[in-house]
């Protein structure tokens, strides 16, 4: 079994570990980061992504490098968990530092153009809604530093 066969078949779940350097996401890594559950495959996320094995596996990689992810030791039970309203008010204010006073309007933009209520959004959506949010920044030295802070707060969920 080839290592890239080996590696569609693993378990990822976000790390619990010190992330490595500076963090600038490309919207392909934030689609898989979007789908880490602790319960997908890397195949069954690349199917989801619509991705081929290998880019899928070739991201993965990437995001184990930089300690974004961890192999899971076990397959985590499904569970559609919700975010609470913190989270929402977190993605507000760092969005605000990056962008001023209409944060809010955006990130509930955001929110709605991915066909989810703020009440009951799905955490496995959180990184689809930091990417979107993220592209309306344009410094990329705040869009990067958003990021980077926003992955913190989806990982301590």
């Amino acid at each position: 079994m080839s290592a890239a066969s080996r590696l569609s078949q693993t378990i990822f779940k976000l790390s619990t570990s010190e992330l490595s350097g500076e963090i600038n996401l490309k919207p392909e890594a934030w689609r898989v980061l979007s789908q880490v559950d602790g319960v997908r495959t890397l195949a069954e996320i690349a199917q989801r992504t619509g991705m081929d094995a290998a880019t899928a596996s070739a991201i993965a990689d990437t995001l184990l490098q930089a300690h974004i992810l961890e192999i899971a030791s076990e397959r985590a039970t499904p569970a559609q968990l919700t975010v609470n309203s913190a989270f929402f008010d977190g993605i507000a204010l760092e969005l605000a530092r990056a962008m001023g006073p209409m944060a809010r309007l955006i990130v509930e933009d955001a929110i709605a153009a991915l066909g989810e209520t703020q009440e009951k959004f799905p955490r496995e959506r959180l990184a689809d809604l930091v990417e979107r949010v993220s592209e309306e920044i344009r410094d990329p030295k705040k869009r990067i530093h958003f990021q980077q802070v926003m992955l913190e707060a989806i990982r301590k969920i």
